[in-house]
C-alpha cells in the first residue's frame, strides 16, 4: 500500500511540475541539511565525520573545521573557492563534480562545525 501511494503522489508531482512549466519546490531543504549528505559523501574521508581532520592530513596543513579562530579567517567565497579549485597539492577540485548550490550546502555545512 506505501509503495501506492509513492507513485500516485509521484504522479501528483509530476502533473503538477508539468502543469506549471518549471519544476516546483515542494521539499525544501536547508543548506546544512543537504550539506550533510553532500559533506558525508565527498569530504568526510579525508577531513574526518566531525569535520577535525584527519591526524596524517593535518601533519600536512589540513584545518580542524571545529577551531573558532580557523572559521573567523576564512569567508564562505574562500571556502567555495577552494572546494571548487583545490587547493594546494592535496585538496582536488570539486568543479564539475558539485554543483554550485552543493558547494554552498558544504559551506554551510562547514560552517556548522564551528558552531558545536
Amino acid at each position: 500500500m506505501k509503495k501506492l501511494a509513492t507513485v500516485i503522489l509521484a504522479l501528483i508531482i509530476s502533473s503538477c511540475v508539468l502543469a506549471a512549466g518549471e519544476p516546483a519546490n515542494l521539499t525544501p531543504a536547508t543548506p546544512a541539511g543537504d550539506g550533510s549528505a553532500v559533506y558525508a559523501a565527498k569530504c568526510a574521508l579525508c577531513h574526518g565525520k566531525d569535520g577535525r581532520g584527519l591526524p596524517n592530513w593535518r601533519a600536512k596543513g589540513q584545518p580542524d573545521f571545529t577551531v573558532t579562530s580557523w572559521q573567523k579567517s576564512k569567508t564562505d567565497a574562500q571556502l567555495a573557492g577552494a572546494t571548487k579549485d583545490g587547493k594546494g597539492k592535496y585538496m582536488p577540485a570539486f568543479k564539475g563534480k558539485l554543483s554550485d548550490e552543493e558547494i554552498t550546502a558544504v559551506v554551510a555545512r562547514v560552517r556548522a562545525f564551528g558552531k558545536k
